[in-house]
């Protein structure tokens, strides 16, 4: 049947998902990410894209690392959730994935999936679940991280303000373009258009922080002729390619687009009950 189901459609008959689901789900999400090729400024499958610092091997060694991060964030107990020990876990993740592969390589998806993942274990309206617990969270943040300085400099409200409104460029865009893709029967083109979406919606602050106003506007431009092109069956392979060359010469990539893509394929997976 050729119909794009609502979230609450998708998990109204599913059966709680285990511990076990959840944390592969999320994991999967990460790899499926790092795994489509080629994408312009990030690693993929033919090179390091941007991140001069990170290699395929290196990615792949941090998703894995990221389900011993989910089976800690499973134990809490999200009706008394206490800030300190999640983000004390959270912090613990980021530092082995330093030990591990020696630089920031999932740190995004790590809050933003483990932020999603305590929502989801409610139970109840998820983007309500996140949108409260994100709101818990950043008024006890006060680090000055990049994106904090971003947000500042050119008054954009990046993750912060995408996660207090319930990600609204997963649900309202990513998702329901994902699945709307997949009826062509093609799933890596169907993961393009995910990227392209993306694209075209969200303030990353990876982007503004390496390349400002300039690269923000080369990305959603792209994203928009990517779409286009996914739309009109055009092989987009050659063009990415040469994007990729763009980006690694302007030093602009595109991590918050990369961290809402692998979360997209995760609750993808998560919601669609077989």
């Amino acid at each position: 049947m050729n119909q794009i189901l609502s979230l609450n459609q998708l998990t109204s008959n599913c059966e709680p998902l285990s511990t076990d689901a959840l944390a592969k789900a999320f994991c999967n999400g990460a790899l499926r990410e790092l795994q489509l090729t080629p994408k312009p400024g990030l690693v993929d499958q033919d090179n390091s894209g941007s991140h001069y610092d990170l290699d395929y091997e290196i990615m792949e060694r941090s998703v894995k690392l990221l389900e011993l991060f989910y089976r800690e964030l499973l134990l809490l107990e999200v009706p008394t959730l206490d800030m300190l020990q999640l983000k004390r876990i959270g912090i613990d993740a980021e530092q082995r994935m330093f030990q591990y592969c020696g630089t920031n390589t999932h740190r995004g998806y790590i809050f933003l999936s483990g932020l999603t993942m305590l929502a989801f274990r409610n139970r109840s309206d998820l983007r309500s679940g996140i949108i409260e617990l994100a709101h818990i969270y950043f008024q006890q943040q006060i680090e000055m991280s990049h994106g904090e300085a971003v947000r500042h400099r050119y008054g954009v409200g990046g993750i912060m303000t995408e996660s207090l409104l319930g990600l609204p460029a997963v649900f309202d865009h990513a998702l329901p373009a994902y699945r709307q893709a997949l009826l062509w029967g093609n799933e890596e083109r169907a993961a393009l258009m995910v990227m392209a979406r993306l694209m075209q919606v969200i303030e990353d602050t990876t982007s503004y922080h390496r390349c400002g106003i300039a690269g923000i506007n080369q990305i959603k431009n792209d994203g928009a002729y990517l779409e286009k092109c996914l739309n009109d069956g055009v092989d987009v392979t050659l063009w990415l390619r040469q994007c990729n060359a763009v980006y690694r010469e302007m030093n602009l990539t595109m991590g918050g687009v990369a961290d809402l893509m692998a979360l997209t394929f995760a609750l993808h997976e998560l919601k669609v009950c077989s």
